[in-house]
C-alpha cells in the first residue's frame, strides 16, 4: 500500500513539473527550442551536407575552370564539400533545366553565363534567369580571343578581313552553333569578315580541330589556347571584349582594329527559383569572401588571365540583362 501510494505521489509531482515546463511568456527554455526551431525551417543550418555545383559544359573549358577555382574557397566558408557535375548538351540548357527542376534544398546548384540570355533567346530553353534565384555574378571573362594558326598567313583581323575578302567563304571558322561564339562569328561577318562556319563543338574541341588544321581560326577563352600562343603554334588576332583585359594587354580587342565584336561573359552561381532566401544569401557571402582571397586572384590570373570580378544578385541580374540587346538582335540570325 505504501509503494502505490509512493508511486502516486511521484506521478503527481511529475505532472507538476511537466506543466512548468510549458512555453510560458518569459520562459527561456520554450525561447530556445522555438529559435531553433525556426532557424532550421530558415536554413540557417544548411549545409549539412555536399553541394553538386552543376556547370554546363565538360571538363576543360573556362566555364568549368572558373566554377572549379571557387571550389575549395567555398569549401571551406560554407565548411562542407562542393562537387562539380559536368552536364553538356544544347548550349547548356540540358543542364539550366536539371538545376531547375532539382529540389530548392539549397544542395544543387547552377554555374552558368552569360549564354543562359542565349539559349532562351534562341528557344533552345523555353526559361530563362527569371525562373533560377540569382545568387551572384562571380566572374567577368577577359575576353575570348580570335586565334588562327601560325601558318595562316594573317596576324591581326585587318589581315584576316583583306584575306577573306579575296578569298570569299574560304576561311572555315570554328564554332558550337547557337551559342556566344556563333554571335562573334555573325558580328565578324557583319563587318565584312567573310568566313564559312564548322560546328566544331566546346571550347576544348575547337582547340584540337585548329591543331589538327581541321579548321582555320577559333574564338576561345585564353586559358584553352595559351600553351599555344605561347609555343607559337597560335597566333592571337584580337580580343572581344569591349575594352582590353589586363591579363593580355598586348592583344588588341577587335573593337580597336575597326570591328565590332563583342559581347561580355558574366559567369554566375543560380539556385532553383523556390530556395530559401537564407541559404542563396549565405551563398552568396561565401562567394564574396573567396572573390577576395589573394591566392584565389593568382589562380585565376595564372591560368586564364582573369581578374577577380564579384557582384550580388541585384547588380548581377542589371549586367546580364545588359547582354540581352545583343543576343536577342542575332537570336533569328543563329537559327538560319
Amino acid at each position: 500500500m505504501k509503494r502505490l501510494f509512493s508511486l502516486l505521489l511521484a506521478c503527481a509531482l511529475c505532472a507538476v513539473l511537466l506543466s512548468g515546463c510549458g512555453s510560458t511568456p518569459g520562459d527561456t527554455q520554450g525561447s530556445d527550442t522555438t529559435t531553433e526551431t525556426s532557424e532550421s525551417a530558415s536554413g540557417t543550418d544548411w549545409p549539412t551536407r555536399p553541394i553538386t555545383i552543376i556547370v554546363p559544359y565538360g571538363a576543360g573549358g573556362d566555364t568549368d575552370f572558373n566554377a572549379r577555382a571557387y571550389l575549395e574557397g567555398l569549401g571551406e566558408e560554407l565548411g562542407t564539400s562542393l562537387v562539380v557535375s559536368n552536364v553538356t548538351g544544347s548550349g547548356g540548357s540540358i543542364a539550366s533545366r536539371q538545376v531547375k527542376d532539382s529540389d530548392p534544398d539549397g544542395y544543387t546548384a547552377l554555374f552558368f553565363h552569360t549564354a543562359m540570355n542565349v539559349n532562351e533567346a534562341i528557344g533552345t530553353a523555353d526559361f530563362g534567369l527569371d525562373d533560377f534565384k540569382l545568387a551572384c555574378v562571380v566572374g567577368k571573362g577577359p575576353g575570348e580571343i580570335i586565334v588562327a594558326r601560325k601558318d595562316a598567313g594573317y596576324t591581326n583581323l585587318e589581315e584576316l578581313k583583306a584575306y577573306t575578302q579575296e578569298h570569299p567563304g574560304e576561311v572555315k571558322m570554328g564554332i558550337e552553333t547557337g551559342t556566344m561564339v556563333h554571335i562573334n562569328g555573325k558580328q565578324m561577318q557583319d563587318a565584312g569578315i567573310d568566313v564559312s562556319f564548322v560546328d566544331a563543338g566546346g571550347a576544348s574541341d575547337r582547340v584540337a580541330a585548329l591543331a589538327g588544321g581541321h579548321i582555320d581560326i577559333i574564338i576561345n577563352a585564353y586559358g584553352t589556347v595559351k600553351d599555344y600562343l605561347e609555343t607559337g603554334e597560335f597566333v592571337a588576332l584580337g580580343q572581344v571584349n569591349s575594352e582590353r583585359s589586363d591579363g593580355f594587354p598586348d592583344i588588341p580587342t577587335a573593337v580597336e582594329q575597326g570591328v565590332d565584336v563583342h559581347l561580355e561573359k558574366y559567369y554566375f552561381f543560380a539556385f532553383p527559383k523556390d530556395t530559401p532566401d537564407e541559404i542563396v544569401q549565405k551563398f552568396a557571402d561565401a562567394c564574396k569572401v573567396v572573390s577576395e582571397d589573394p591566392a584565389y586572384a593568382e589562380s585565376i590570373m595564372e591560368s586564364y588571365r582573369q581578374t577577380p570580378f564579384y557582384t550580388d544578385a541585384e547588380e548581377g541580374r542589371a549586367l546580364l540583362d545588359s547582354t540581352k540587346e545583343i543576343i536577342d538582335k542575332y537570336a533569328a540570325e543563329l537559327l538560319a
